[in-house]
């Protein structure tokens, strides 16, 4: 009787010792992904950081460029992807419509995208609430969306 209640004890004690192994062995896991996700945060933030560097240099030389319609044109050139993926995600957008929400999303003022585009202001205005529309939102989030459209690595 002795001998089994050693027996019994000896497997409980073997059971519990694989339980506390296995639970040791999870909580590491678990530990080593979230140090895995914690790396994963931040290279999405450094590669996020260095993109917005990217684009506020290439803003910066957008700026100084004397030729605006040249420099325009080098954007588009630099952003063709992200502008054909707009104009697939929107087909109704036209070639202005298209250049100002290029230049939006990139961060560029609005008094200096009507002097780029050479428009009034009140052409450009309009033009935003067209370009809202034909994007089915409103005119308060097209910035937004354009930002998101541009600085995003998709």
């Amino acid at each position: 009787m002795i001998s089994e209640y050693f027996d019994n004890f000896n497997l409980i004690a073997s059971i519990a010792a694989i339980l506390i192994v296995v639970v040791i062995l999870i909580v590491f896991r678990m530990l080593s992904f979230r140090h895995q996700i914690n790396d994963l945060r931040i290279r999405i933030f450094i590669n996020q950081h260095e993109q917005l560097v990217r684009h506020q240099l290439l803003l910066e030389q957008f700026k100084q460029q004397p030729d605006k319609l040249h420099a325009l044109t080098e954007l588009e050139h630099i952003f063709e992807d992200k502008i054909r993926s707009l104009r697939n995600q929107y087909p109704a957008l036209t070639d202005l419509d298209a250049q100002v929400v290029t230049l939006i999303g990139l961060g560029v003022e609005n008094h200096e995208i009507i002097t780029i585009t050479n428009m009034s202001k009140r052409t450009y205005y309009k033009r935003r609430q067209l370009i809202s529309k034909r994007m089915q939102t409103t005119a308060a989030l097209l910035d937004t969306i354009a930002k998101q459209i541009f600085t995003t690595n998709h």
